[in-house]
């Protein structure tokens, strides 16, 4: 699952608008978490993660030194968290602890634990079939709110079946409506 050109602009142009946020970026080493949900298969994690390495890596000079959080969402309170860089992903050696959990999960959780543990990354990735909704709406708002919102970029990799073609991929940034709502 290699990413498109329209996909490449959109993923650039979500980076671009994180990162240009007043307040969140002002140089030296960047750090950011990205989360792949369990429910994908390992091997679309991994190739997903390759791609969005390769991708950011010959986007611009911010991103050739990183400080990445890589983080599997395998259930509601199960979150296998590891200390990696984009090179590591780029090569597959990253995401040693993915499982396919395949679970019924709840966004407004992982937002809590994000806003928790990892409010000092500037952009968060999220990886996802898509496959979850937003159980207690009050919750995910209050997790969103006040900064993660405006760094989550949500990257949903749609299948046969999801109104888009195989291996296609939809970003979606924030609270935007129509993911998980």
């Amino acid at each position: 699952m290699a990413f498109g050109l329209t996909e490449k602009m959109q993923i650039k142009n979500a980076m671009e608008k994180v990162l240009h946020v007043p307040g969140n970026y002002a140089g030296g080493t960047l750090e950011m978490a990205m989360v792949f949900d369990g429910n994908l298969t390992e091997e679309c994690a991994r190739q997903a993660g390759a791609d969005m390495a390769a991708l950011l890596k010959s986007h611009s000079e911010i991103f050739r030194n990183v400080r990445l959080n890589v983080i599997c969402w395998e259930g509601d309170d199960e979150l296998v968290k590891e200390l990696s860089s984009l090179p590591l992903l780029q090569m597959g050696r990253a995401l040693g602890g993915f499982r396919h959990a395949g679970k019924r999960k709840r966004p407004e959780l992982l937002a809590g634990c994000l806003k928790k543990f990892y409010a000092r990354s500037k952009i968060i990735l999220l990886f996802t079939d898509g496959n979850c909704r937003v159980e207690d709406e009050r919750l995910f708002r209050e997790n969103m709110h006040p900064f993660l919102y405006r760094k989550l970029v949500i990257l949903q990799i749609c299948r046969d079946g999801q109104g888009a073609e195989q291996g296609s991929v939809k970003v979606h940034m924030g609270m935007e409506k129509g993911w998980m709502l």
